[in-house]
Order: structure tokens, then sequence, then C-alpha cells
């Protein structure tokens, strides 16, 4: 597979989420459409609030974020000596692996530099610090690079014509790019993207607030439809292929993604229409066996009563999943950095670690 293209010939869109000593800078995704504003968060626990309140979303943006949180974390810290740091270092890593439950990133992100730490007790309390940073700054630059060839991939495999997306996993949802993002950036870049079906992706609407904003802005022809059309879209021919992000990948293939993702799944097999997800190998979690192992985030009642601020239904109860998950049964591929993987996914996806 060859890259043909570097970042900024894809997308017009800064990074979602960087660092800079003394503090992390963000887009804040919950003003979006309406308002571009990018935040300046001088805290860890700014950092986990921004996760928790989705002011950054999506599960590889997430990781840059708790990483860089991390960093923040040195930045700030008054320890005078290596025992007060790491007290403090373990209460922002708690901190921040709190914050949302079931995108895996987050949690490989923080262990990633957890782990790093812990490899270099020996070293100087200065050098632990800068490897810190160094190892965040490396999180977010490599997300930004896998997506690239992600999209490279899933452009080689994906069929000429209409696409149907779900939710946001473009360049918001991770450092740049996107995963969906990027196979969607490469395809249009080509020519072989003809028109983008964009679900709107009830209650928090990502799709009509994100997706919709974000590839109009890289001016690609898009339609937004509401979440209960996609089958009638489908039904009349209009679909040549669907393409999801995940928020996490087990073992057997299963997923688990945003709201509304398995009901697509399960129209597009009857539809005979191929359904891809897309995600880096650092979504991919294979201590878990199945999907009915992956914790599912309930949200806020808030979220499905209002809209816009606006009420819309009375005081009644509510149930919330802010993910469905998606058997393996109904996948045509997992495009992955490091290639795409075919059925049978638990035999292939080992293949795809075993290379690691």
């Amino acid at each position: 597979m060859e890259i043909r293209y570097k970042p900024e010939e894809l997308t017009r869109l800064p990074r979602s989420v960087r660092y800079e000593p003394g503090k992390v800078i963000m887009i804040d995704q919950t003003l979006l459409p309406s308002e571009f504003k990018e935040i300046e968060l001088r805290t860890v626990d700014e950092v986990a609030e921004a996760i928790i309140t989705m002011k950054i979303r999506g599960a590889p943006a997430i990781g840059a974020a708790a990483a860089f949180g991390l960093a923040l974390f040195v930045d700030t810290s008054k320890a005078k000596t290596k025992e007060e740091f790491m007290e403090g270092f373990e209460k922002a890593y708690e901190g921040l692996k709190n914050t949302r439950p079931t995108a895996v990133n987050l949690f490989w992100a923080l262990n990633r530099v957890k782990n790093l730490v812990e490899e270099h007790m020996e070293d100087p309390l200065d050098e632990i610090k800068g490897l810190i940073v160094s190892e965040a700054q490396k999180i977010a630059d490599e997300d930004v690079e896998a997506n690239l060839r992600m999209g490279h991939y899933g452009a080689e495999v994906l069929p000429d014509g209409n696409v149907l997306t779900h939710c946001n996993a473009g360049s918001l949802a991770t450092v740049q790019l996107g995963t969906v993002g990027a196979v969607l950036r490469v395809m249009h870049r080509d020519g072989t993207l003809k028109l983008l079906w964009v679900d709107e992706t009830r209650p928090v609407l990502q799709g009509a607030r994100l997706s919709a904003w974000e590839y109009h802005y890289d001016g690609i022809s898009l339609k937004l439809i509401t979440d209960n059309m996609a089958g009638f879209v489908m039904q009349q021919g209009k679909v040549d292929a669907i393409i999801v992000g995940a928020d996490r990948i087990v073992a057997n293939g299963d997923f688990a993604n945003k709201i509304g993702t398995y009901t697509l799944a399960v129209l597009a097999k009857e539809h005979g229409i191929p359904f891809f997800t897309v995600a880096p190998l650092s979504t991919i979690d294979m201590n878990l066996k199945s999907g009915r192992e992956i914790p599912i985030e309930e949200r806020k009642p808030e979220e499905v009563l209002t809209c816009g601020g606006c009420k819309i239904a009375p005081d009644v109860d509510v149930y919330n999943p802010a993910f469905d998950v998606t058997p393996h049964k109904y996948l045509t591929g997992i495009i992955t950095d490091k290639g795409v993987v075919w059925p049978p996914f638990e035999r292939n996806l080992k293949r795809l670690f075993k290379k690691e």
C-alpha cells in the first residue's frame, strides 16, 4: 500500500488536541457547528472534565487528550521528591482513567505512559518527566500517521460511489484526519467518493453537528439524514458501502460504536451492502473474547429529553446507552493501520498482533 497524500493535502482542519508547555489546547466540540473555538486547559482536572463533558470525544482523541493530561501534570506538579511526584502522578492517572469507560484508547494511552514511567523508576526525576511529555506527544503524532495509513488502506477496498457513515469518526474524533475521516478524505481526493450520507446520530447529534460540519468544511459532497431514514436510503439503492468507527473491538471481531451502529449493520446485511469498521490497533482489545464483555456507558437522561437546550419530552424515565455492540457476523472487514482484516476475525486478528 502506497501513501499518496500528506495530512495537509487531505484536510484544512488543525489538530483537535495538542500540547504546549503548561497547557493542553483542544477544539471545544460542544460548541460546533455554531462556533469554532479552541480552549486552553491548564490542569489535569480541566482535561478530565473536558473528556467527561465531551468537549473532546472520539476514542483516539480521548486517548491523546488523556496522555497530554499526564504531560500537563508534569508542568503543574510542585513535588520536590520522586516519591511525591509519583503519588501525584498516580492520582492524575486515576482521575483521567475514570472519565469514560468504553473507549479502550483512553486506558491504552494512559497505561502506555504509566508503563514507561515504571520501566524508568531508577532514572532521575527530570528524565522521567521528560519521558512523560515526549511519550504523550508520540501518541498524538502516531495517531495522525496511523490515520493516514488507514485512509489509504480503506480507499483501496471500499467500492466507488456513495458511502454512508454514522456519528463522527473524523478529524474531530482523532488527533487529525480521522479513522473513517481519513478513508473518506482519501476517496474524495481520488475522486471515488461520489456522495457521503451522514446520519444525524441522536441523541447528541455528532453526525449533524460534527461530521456534516467537518466534511463540508473540507469540500466533500454530502447529504444529512435523520437516523431513521438510513434504511429507506439503502432500500432505494443509494448506498454502496457503510463505514463507521469503533470505540472498542474485541478478539472475535465484535465491536462497540456509537448507539445506532448495530441497526445499520443489520440493515446493511439485509440489503447486501458492504459494512466496514475502521480503527487503529490501539482500539482492539484482545483481552475481551466477545462483545458481551464490553462495558457500555450510560449517559444522562437530559441528552434524550432535550435537543439543543430545548425540552422535547416530558420528565419520563430514560434509557440512554452511549454505545451498542455489533456482532462480527455483520462485518465485511476491519480496516486498521496495519492493513485490512477479513473474516474469520478471531483468527486473523490474532495474526495481525503476531506481526507486531
